[in-house]
């Protein structure tokens, strides 16, 4: 099983974050063990919303991996944990490396390097494929997202070494409900960078139809103007009717674009009203011949890992149990995790 959506920040148990704050002398907010831990506890039920979960709990878990050997840590940890709770066969994470500097404390170049030489000791060590996507920000600027793409391009072809691809592709992360994705000038600006990243064979995912801020016609304006690879969570799209359901259907087979489905997050940000929902969309994109692929988003959040993932879905896809089986054979052709061409 590969987890192709997997964000760092909410990918690595409290315990080991504790570790590192402790091990850093970082002065924060949490004094003991209990305080972190229950803080980083998310209950469903407990948020408003997306943006709720986006803004509560990142800044801490940023923030304590802002450092070198933080990083390297998180990222080692992160694989290691999926592997022995799930055994992950390959995983993708994905981070935003700006926001690991401590405000300007340590260098961007020194942070990448730590989570590829922590990806590379997990790859040797539990023999899994791993791969880095780096998240632009819809809440930052031009200038930011810039720095984000020509870091991917600059360490593109860096630390491919047993089952470790390095830098594999860019993703576009953040708050929906700032409507980047309606703004077509925006998206224009942004799709430069996607260009630039391509260039170089790395892969781009996005962030779109999660929620109703951006709904089906954000998934129609990103697909016009970025045509990404694959679309992080897009559930919106069961809303999608009439002539636009054809034309964005039409669009995503053309390009083989792949959903990245996230079900357990989507319930508790309360982006989905249930599982059956998640179901729901799975059998749309089968029934209109997408490929899709199961994903868990943020684990330790949320207290989940791929394996139960995939049984939530079985469950839920009742008689359809076997389209499960059929995201496992997307993913293998959707991954970023291979050699640039």
């Amino acid at each position: 099983m590969i987890d192709m959506h997997t964000h760092l920040g909410g990918a690595v148990p409290s315990s080991v974050l504790w570790e590192i704050l402790c091990d850093s002398g970082l002065q924060t907010e949490f004094k003991t063990f209990d305080d972190l831990h229950n803080f980083l506890t998310v209950e469903q039920g407990a948020l408003r919303d997306l943006d709720d979960f986006l803004g509560r709990y990142f800044h801490a878990t940023e923030l304590i991996q802002s450092s070198p050997q933080a990083a390297s840590v998180a990222a080692y940890q992160a694989v290691a944990k999926a592997y022995r709770r799930a055994h992950i066969t390959g995983m993708e994470v994905r981070y935003n490396p700006l926001k690991r500097l401590r405000r300007g404390q340590h260098t961007l170049d020194a942070i990448i390097l730590a989570t590829i030489q922590g990806l590379q000791r997990a790859s040797v060590h539990y023999n899994v494929r791993t791969g880095i996507i780096f998240s632009l920000g819809k809440e930052l600027s031009h200038e930011n997202n810039w720095k984000i793409v020509e870091a991917a391009v600059r360490f593109r072809n860096h630390g491919v070494l047993h089952g470790a691809y390095g830098v594999v592709g860019i993703d576009m992360a953040g708050p929906e409900s700032l409507l980047r994705d309606h703004d077509k000038e925006w998206l224009a600006e942004v799709a430069t960078m996607v260009e630039a990243a391509r260039k170089v064979n790395l892969g781009v995912t996005w962030h779109v139809g999660e929620t109703e801020h951006t709904g089906v016609d954000g998934i129609a304006n990103v697909l016009d103007i970025i045509q990404p690879d694959r679309i992080g969570h897009g559930i919106q799209v069961i809303k999608a009717e009439g002539k636009q359901k054809k034309r964005i259907f039409d669009q995503l087979r053309k390009k083989n674009v792949c959903f990245e489905i996230c079900p357990s997050v989507n319930i508790v940000t309360r982006s989905a009203p249930n599982y059956a929902m998640i179901a729901d969309v799975i059998r749309l994109l089968e029934k209109e011949k997408v490929p899709f692929s199961i994903n868990t988003d943020n684990p330790y959040l949320i207290h989940t890992n791929l394996q139960r993932e995939y049984d939530v879905l079985i469950k839920e896809l009742g008689e359809d149990f076997h389209l499960v089986e059929k995201a496992r054979e997307f993913i293998e052709e959707a991954t970023f995790l291979q050699l640039p061409g």
